[in-house]
């Protein structure tokens, strides 16, 4: 077997899958995004620097260091694809294949070229395990009938969305559709939606595809996502369970109790069930930060 390489942006989910990767006794690199907010942590003797728009440096890259598996860890942002860039040949060359430019089509077409190469991408889940919720409320107060609604209503929006790779997230209320993410990111659909909620409290809803390819781009919440709900009059946060990473779980909770934003993880089974009882975190085994 040969090398894992982390092919990383910015955010804490790079250093957190490397951490967890090593523990289990892979030896890898990341393979740092120059265009994204990318920082090494404790690991900048680990780091080899590429460009996105240099897929035949980075496929070079890749055989240089002995890579054949990569994870796609980290936050690229979308309207880099936008931006006049210095692509490569090869860059060039899978875009002119490329049915359109949504999210999905990108990864796909360069996932199935480094497949030929003998590099293989795995799903993000596989060192992020418990970064996933199970199902589940996480947070003491249990949500009233109207709440429970517009759950229902926005994760059946957010889901769709979804599958068309518009964007991940709505934000809803009174079973009305207040903002739809799409390449501007989560934190500002959000702002968005909030803006438009008034005295009331919106409900933020994210999910996955029905068939999420789980090596490209799974949903991700954090803290800041949890702050800046606050301060948009956002109350309630509606993850899919099994498909949406949770940077930092137990600060995450932590939070949003402090917060008194209401997290719910949210799997196929009956929501008013779900939201009866609360869900504790799974014990979860610390992994050093310094390997």
């Amino acid at each position: 077997m040969g090398r894992l390489g982390i092919l990383a942006g910015g955010g804490d989910l790079p250093q957190i899958g490397m951490r967890e990767a090593l523990a289990a006794g892979e030896d890898p690199l990341f393979l740092s995004i120059a265009e994204s907010d990318f920082t090494p942590g404790d690991y900048p003797d680990r780091v080899v620097p590429i460009r996105i728009a240099k897929i035949g440096g980075l496929l070079k890259s890749c055989k240089a260091n002995g890579i054949d598996r990569l994870l796609l860890l980290g936050k690229v942002k979308k309207e880099i694809i936008f931006k006049s860039m210095n692509f490569d040949l090869k860059a060039i060359a899978l875009l002119a294949r490329m049915v359109n430019r949504h999210d999905y089509s990108i990864f796909k077409t360069v996932a199935e070229e480094f497949e030929k190469e003998g590099i293989r991408i795995l799903s993000q889940k596989t060192y992020l395990k418990s970064l996933l919720l199970p199902q589940g409320r996480y947070t003491k107060k249990a949500l009233d009938k109207r709440q429970l609604a517009d759950v229902e209503f926005g994760m059946e929006y957010a889901e769709k969305i979804a599958h068309l790779d518009i964007g991940q997230t709505v934000v809803v209320l009174d079973k009305s559709v207040l903002a739809v993410e799409a390449v501007e990111g989560t934190d500002l659909a959000i702002r968005r939606g909030g803006s438009f909620a008034k005295k009331d409290k919106a409900v933020v809803c994210k999910s996955s595809k029905p068939s999420q390819d789980d090596r490209f781009d799974l949903p991700t919440v954090g803290v800041e996502t949890l702050k800046t709900m606050k301060e948009s009059d956002c109350e309630i946060l509606s993850l899919r369970e099994g498909e949406t990473i949770v940077v930092d779980p137990p600060e995450f909770i932590r939070l949003a109790e402090k917060l008194k934003i209401h997290i719910l993880s949210i799997g196929r089974g009956n929501l008013s069930k779900i939201n009866s009882t609360q869900k504790r975190l799974p014990e979860i085994q610390k992994v050093p930060r310094k390997a």
